[in-house]
């Protein structure tokens, strides 16, 4: 078993800043991966998605990774063009105590931009230098049942690595041994996950956990400079969610997990520039659990306890149950 994977750190908490890969070359499937034919090994569309949820708008990360064409379905070359992002996966819990090469690269990369912000902060007129990037990870998903057939696990570690023809000592095995780690990593107290595979486990998890009136929301793209919340911020769901962060993997690999004791909303941005965007920021209520070495303390300067904020990279879902006076944004 690799060193990394048995060593993988006990996931609570990740940094809302986390190191992402950008993935710029396509290569050929490998040998193992059918060709799509017709039937169970047919490229994922939306027919599944509708089906499963016939009143809830398909967010605009999952179109695009289902567009034909528009993302390879499997990618070798994820090791390259290393750099920093806005909750490129953003981790859930309260017991973070780690990655302190996490840290230093997060200040070093973004020193003026906000990280995190209190939750009294959530006001029209509040100014925030942000930046709004994605997981860096454009890969489509593949059908289900080839999917399926890919062994995702840390005991089969050593069969990932043939399957991709990857040298076991190989920053993109490191990559993947870290990634399976923390989908494997214990479960925190109250705290449910899974890492969906395609498109269809994807909608199956949270179906099964929030069922099939929600709404799923995502952060529209901007560049990085400063923004003035326009106009009040729009709760949405109740205090329970489902959250999907995209992993650094040569397919489309969801980590999702189903967080409580907060708040979800959609915050009307107007840029420096012009433009307007409307970011999902979810806020966590109570603190007073977190490890008192997480980031957004030393961040915000304060000691656990208060309310916290963040926003969710673009291409990161979030799931809400729908309240009556929700409104698709």
């Amino acid at each position: 078993m690799s060193p990394a994977i048995s060593g993988a750190p006990f996931l609570i908490f990740f940094l809302t800043l986390s190191l992402h890969i950008s993935f710029p070359t396509a290569v050929r499937l490998p040998t193992k991966v059918p060709s799509f034919l017709p039937g169970d090994n047919s490229p994922p569309t939306e027919k599944y998605w509708f089906s499963r949820l016939p009143n809830t708008p398909l967010p605009k990360p999952l179109r695009d990774t289902l567009q034909p064409g528009y993302y390879p379905s499997v990618i070798r070359d994820f090791a390259n063009g290393e750099k920093i992002s806005v909750d490129a996966r953003q981790k859930y819990g309260k017991n973070y105590n780690g990655a302190d090469n996490h840290k230093k690269a997060a200040k070093s990369a973004l020193p003026d931009s906000t990280i995190f912000y209190l939750y009294n902060d959530l006001h029209p007129g509040k100014k925030m230098k942000l930046l709004f990037t994605n997981s860096g990870t454009k890969v489509s998903f593949l059908p289900r049942r080839v999917a399926e057939s890919i062994p995702f696990s840390s005991d089969k570690f050593p069969e990932i690595l043939k399957y991709f023809s990857l040298q076991v000592n190989s920053e993109e095995a490191e990559i993947i041994s870290d990634e399976i780690g923390y989908c494997e990593s214990p479960n925190m107290e109250g705290e449910e996950k899974y890492c969906a595979t395609s498109l269809e486990s994807l909608i199956d998890f949270n179906v099964a956990r929030l069922g099939q009136n929600v709404q799923v929301l995502s952060t529209e793209p901007g560049k990085k400079q400063e923004y003035t919340v326009s106009a009040k911020a729009e709760m949405r769901g109740e205090h329970k969610a489902a959250v999907c962060h995209k992993i650094r993997y040569p397919y489309a690999v969801h980590y999702c997990h189903v967080i409580e004791g907060t708040e979800v909303y959609v915050v009307p941005l107007i840029a420096a520039d012009g433009a307007e965007v409307k970011a999902v920021t979810v806020c966590h209520l109570n603190t007073s659990a977190w490890s008192p070495d997480h980031m957004a303390f030393e961040v915000l300067k304060i000691k656990p306890g208060p309310a916290v904020c963040h926003f969710l990279a673009t291409d990161t879902l979030i799931w809400v149950p729908k309240k009556d006076q929700d409104m698709t944004p």
